[in-house]
């Protein structure tokens, strides 16, 4: 028993409801707890997957088949694996070293395994034949799952009720070890009408949980919260820069929650620059921030806006969900929705060409590729891609001209002028328009250029 009271009220009279066990709910654990936890997956934590359920392809250092069944495995979004043990009336006393043997042999698992095991489940749960390779890509649209965060899974015990020695055990895991572990009780109440069941966090209190940190665990998690955001962000910005989605140049908006942006909206209207950054391929610094023309991560940058602006001590965040595109997406949305093959038809570009424009881009396509041996053109979803051992440029259609970003050169060196196709760029690339056949010369040299500078 938890201590809570649960009333039915009709107006102005409230009837107390009974506490009951689930047994006497005529609930079986399996049967009815399980599938109820795996069909409301909310009650186990904000943004949770399930993985699967009544796991036990457990295979020992002899080869032979372990016994054990997991009760339900679960993801969240930050790529960690949840193992959950549910209990349908109160907990033995041995219920949390159950998991912790759960927990350590999840924590073996490889990427090809955990595909593996979802297209299992996701299979039985659908009724047709679901792929690892379709397991996989369902998998990382909903998280970043790396390696580190497979060997770091979390625990959560759901019961009735706990046992003084479980708690003072999962208290000390937390408290000392650092494990992520948690204990959910859920009662069963009978109404006039109904089975009514409520859920509630047992350990660690709501709310006050850095509180009941000992300072060496608080610091601990920090760090590695630090490290996991910088893990996350690099495999998300990765993937960006590798699939060349985003043009040279173009603008991304910081996006933060109700709250974030209230406390930064004086401090945008200061100077609106500090709300906008520009894309630029490097993997290690792709933002520039308009407001100081400088690179920045996206995690890098989001801190640095939430401490200067809105006066906030940022312990962890994830950079890339704070950046937007002017469709509305943010980076992580932008990278989860890739496909695996990033090339698209040639046509996807030369369609949306005028016949002046084909014709510009036909003859400077073909001049392009005569300027070395071996150079070659890639279609992507966002341009037009030129390559040498490494990319030369970009070049994407737009209204009334061809943007040309032309890697290798640096804006301070090929200013911008009335005189010259150039119209911006960074010390990484300069972005020049071709709009005529006179302008083709001389984006052509820059070009040379460009790709001179690289062979140095």
């Amino acid at each position: 028993m938890n201590g809570e009271l649960v009333f039915t009220v009709n107006g102005a009279s409230a009837t107390a409801a009974t506490p009951i066990g689930l047994s006497q709910a005529g609930l079986r654990e399996r049967q009815h707890l399980q599938e109820w936890v795996i069909a409301h997956p909310e009650v186990l934590g904000p943004s949770v997957k399930i993985v699967a359920f009544e796991f036990g392809s457990w295979t020992g250092h002899t080869g032979e088949k372990e016994r054990d069944r997991l009760d339900v495995l679960a993801l969240d979004r930050e790529g960690h694996l949840i193992v959950v043990e549910l209990k349908r009336d109160k907990a033995p006393d041995t219920v949390e070293m159950q998991a912790l043997k759960y927990a350590a042999l999840v924590s073996r698992f490889t990427r090809d395994d955990l595909d593996r095991v979802h297209a299992r489940y996701r299979t039985q749960a659908s009724g047709h034949e679901v792929s690892a390779v379709e397991a996989a890509a369902e998998l990382d649209s909903w998280s970043e799952i790396t390696e580190d965060t497979l060997r770091s899974p979390k625990v959560v015990l759901m019961a009735t009720d706990f046992p003084q020695t479980v708690t003072a055990t999962v208290v000390y895991l937390h408290q000392q070890l650092g494990l992520d572990i948690r204990l959910l009780v859920f009662q069963a109440y009978q109404t006039s009408n109904d089975v009514l069941i409520t859920v509630s966090q047992h350990y660690p209190p709501p709310g006050i949980e850095e509180f009941v940190l000992s300072p060496e665990v608080s610091e601990a998690q920090r760090a590695k919260s630090g490290k996991q955001d910088k893990q996350r962000e690099a495999s998300i910005v990765a993937r960006l820069v590798r699939a060349e989605v985003l043009e040279q140049g173009e603008e991304l908006r910081f996006r933060a929650g109700p709250e974030e942006t209230a406390a930064l909206n004086d401090w945008f209207r200061e100077d609106p620059k500090r709300r906008l950054a520009t894309w630029q391929e490097d993997s290690s610094a792709p933002l520039v921030w308009q407001a100081d023309d400088q690179p920045y991560s996206p995690t890098g940058l989001a801190r640095l806006i939430l401490e200067q602006g809105a006066k906030k001590v940022v312990v962890s965040l994830r950079g890339p969900s704070y950046w937007e595109n002017d469709s509305g997406q943010t980076l992580v949305e932008i990278a989860a929705e890739l496909p695996d093959e990033q090339d698209v038809p040639l046509e996807t570009h030369t369609s949306r060409m005028s016949p002046d424009q084909l014709e510009l881009w036909t003859s400077l396509d073909a001049a392009i590729l005569a300027l070395q041996p071996g150079l070659s053109r890639r279609s992507r979803v966002k341009s037009l891609k030129y390559y040498s051992a490494r990319k030369i440029c970009d070049v994407s259609v737009h209204a009334d001209h061809l943007s040309v970003y032309i890697r290798g050169l640096s804006i301070e060196n090929y200013p911008v002028s009335a005189y010259s196709t150039v119209v911006s760029g960074r010390p990484m690339y300069v972005h020049t328009q071709l709009r005529n056949s006179r302008d083709q010369d001389e984006v052509l040299d820059l070009i040379r250029a460009g790709l001179a500078s690289q062979q140095i």
